[in-house]
């Protein structure tokens, strides 16, 4: 995702936060512009940072091209996310892979949802959601990585356990010990 360094980007998260609620409510610029210029903390912000140049009209509309986009593509992702976490069974065992996977789901809903409303143009609208969505996918895929990797060394020592637990003679721990080595669980002396 990419780290936005404009003017209203540089404000506080609340801030922030209720510019884009309000942005959402589809509150018109020059009320939005009035109200966020108003704010002690912004005042006292464009005063230190742009020699007191208050956030202009400009500033809100790249904001709503970018930053705001960015928002609603995070927003509904946790939404859909929070929602999928809802149907998961209540079984602690694995619940990280089944919500790893179903992140990586949702995520490509997105995808395919942002492909199927493309008209082929390379908008700002376009490539912006399309970089928030990257950026999701990168922290999805690292999760699903360690989620099942986990997996299987569950999956592997419990193997073990009821090989032992089948066995006559059950090989005490210096005959029998399992090592975790990057993905896989190698058995020694068995």
């Amino acid at each position: 995702m990419k780290t936005r360094h404009g003017k209203i980007a540089r404000l506080p998260h609340d801030v922030r936060e209720e510019l884009n609620v309000r942005l959402e409510r589809s509150e018109p610029s020059p009320p939005l512009l009035a109200w966020l210029n108003a704010l002690p903390v912004v005042r006292e912000f464009v005063q230190r940072e742009f020699g007191g140049e208050p956030v202009s009209k400009h500033n809100l509309s790249r904001w709503r091209l970018g930053g705001f986009q960015d928002w609603l593509t995070r927003r509904d992702f946790f939404a859909d996310a929070r929602n999928a976490d809802d149907s998961v069974s209540k079984r602690e065992e694995g619940r990280e892979k089944v919500l790893a996977d179903q992140a990586a789901t949702v995520l490509a809903a997105r995808y395919a949802g942002l492909i199927g409303r493309w008209d082929g143009e390379c908008t700002r609208d376009f490539e912006a959601r399309a970089r928030v969505l990257n950026g999701l996918c990168r922290g999805v895929a690292e999760l699903q990585r360690e989620a099942h990797k986990a997996s299987r060394d569950n999956f592997a020592l419990e193997t073990l356990r009821e090989k032992q637990e089948t066995e006559d003679s059950s090989p005490s721990p210096s005959q029998c010990v399992a090592v975790s080595r990057s993905d896989k669980i190698v058995v020694k002396g068995c």
